[in-house]
């Protein structure tokens, strides 16, 4: 089967929507389909190119990939991003012109950017392909929840449009259950819905990794406690929550250390803070390469997933299947009335605390941190909630069973 993937984000990324449609490609090639990717060069979740690309750029791999050059803000935020989003989607349109002849069984897209819907229906239309859109995270609905863009007089022909557009493909896929039913919302049939959620490889990542090798390389000693937040450091996440409890535990406790791994918009910022209030128990690292994940989510004996109020009922946090895997314990914040939420009570696979709640994260750090029985239910719930829910096999097999081979 031919498949053309078509998104912005890809691999080398190693979070987020990148790692999961890179893995996804692979996984599909390796399975015998003939797979041809339109995607831009790596930059997330440094906000940055590591050079300057004005140009297509060809790779000729196991399959063809096409980079397209696109803006990249030092500070996407409102304006900034919307330009950033849209620089791929009209870089990548005259890719879709080059690949017409190939005439693919399927093109997948990947949102966000939403920007490129519109160009995918039409290649689409013309190669009579059919066509799937992978929504990771509800772009539009986001932006209004976050403020980037404001209600007013476009908002209902905006909401009009992304309808019209959501009803022309073929399929939607989704990574959750909560966001199939806010697609249905959007008066679309929920027939045309499937819940593609991500994965984890729990073959790879599991409890028993030895992680004592990356402990000594960062100079951890054997006693101290760790608490780690890995993944895209921007305002989504609520970081500056971290660093104001990392002050009052470094009162508390000296034998405790925060790690804080990853890049983003917000982190010269959090590390400048720190900085200026000499906090000292606090690391930041970027994000590690992929043969230490293991050691890294295994080593933490508190992880972190933080999320502002406004956004997470939109987005279920990718960096949480990884971290089940490895049967570590989260804390994590979430509105009561949120698929995430009702997940963790249902499960126990982790400490749930309102979002931006500074008072409910120390009580919770300090609370699992004393509580070794508590700790080591919520571990093996999570490892078994991933071995019998995120394998990634199972759950990309059965997308070719049920979507692909229909």
């Amino acid at each position: 089967m031919k498949i053309l993937i078509y998104g912005l984000h890809f691999k080398p990324d190693l979070i987020g929507i990148g790692k999961y449609t890179g893995e996804m490609t692979d996984w599909l090639f390796n399975h015998g389909h003939e797979i041809r990717v339109i995607s831009a060069p790596h930059f997330y979740p440094e906000w940055k190119l590591k050079r300057y690309i004005f140009w297509y750029k060809k790779e000729n791999n196991t399959y063809l990939i096409w980079r397209c050059p696109i803006y990249v803000p030092s500070q996407p935020k409102g304006f900034t991003r919307l330009l950033h989003l849209l620089s791929f989607a009209l870089s990548s349109f005259p890719i879709l012109i080059k690949n017409l002849l190939w005439k693919p069984d399927y093109i997948i897209s990947i949102e966000p950017p939403f920007f490129i819907t519109p160009f995918a229906i039409l290649y689409s239309k013309l190669t009579k392909s059919k066509s799937i859109l992978h929504v990771q995270d509800l772009e539009i609905d986001a932006a209004y929840s976050l403020n980037i863009l404001k209600k007013g007089f476009f908002y209902k022909i905006i909401k009009n449009i992304e309808k019209s557009i959501l009803n022309r493909f073929d399929i939607i896929s989704t990574i959750s259950p909560m966001m199939k039913k806010q697609i249905v919302q959007k008066n679309i049939h929920q027939d045309k819905i499937y819940v593609l959620p991500n994965w984890a490889d729990i073959e790879k990542i599991h409890p028993a990794i030895n992680n004592q090798h990356l402990r000594y390389r960062l100079a951890i000693k054997p006693m101290q406690r760790i608490i780690l937040y890995s993944g895209n450091i921007g305002e989504k996440q609520n970081l500056q929550s971290v660093i104001n409890i990392a002050e009052k535990i470094q009162a508390d406790d000296n034998n405790c250390i925060f790690l804080i791994v990853g890049d983003g918009a917000s982190k010269k910022r959090l590390v400048e803070d720190a900085k200026k209030r000499n906090i000292k128990n606090i690391i930041f690292l970027p994000l590690q390469p992929t043969k230490d994940l293991g050691a890294l989510l295994t080593m933490a004996d508190i992880h972190l997933i933080t999320q502002d109020k406004n956004i997470s009922d939109y987005v279920l946090p990718s960096k949480l299947t990884n971290i089940l895997s490895a049967g570590g314990v989260s804390i994590i914040s979430a509105n009561p009335e949120t698929q995430l939420s009702q997940l963790v009570n249902k499960h126990r696979l982790g400490y749930l605390i309102k979002p931006n709640s500074e008072s409910e994260l120390y009580a919770a750090v300090n609370y699992l941190l004393l509580n070794k029985p508590q700790h080591s239910i919520i571990s093996t719930n999570a490892r078994k909630y991933a071995e019998k829910f995120l394998s990634k096999d199972k759950i990309l097999s059965d997308f070719e069973n049920n979507v692909l081979n229909k």
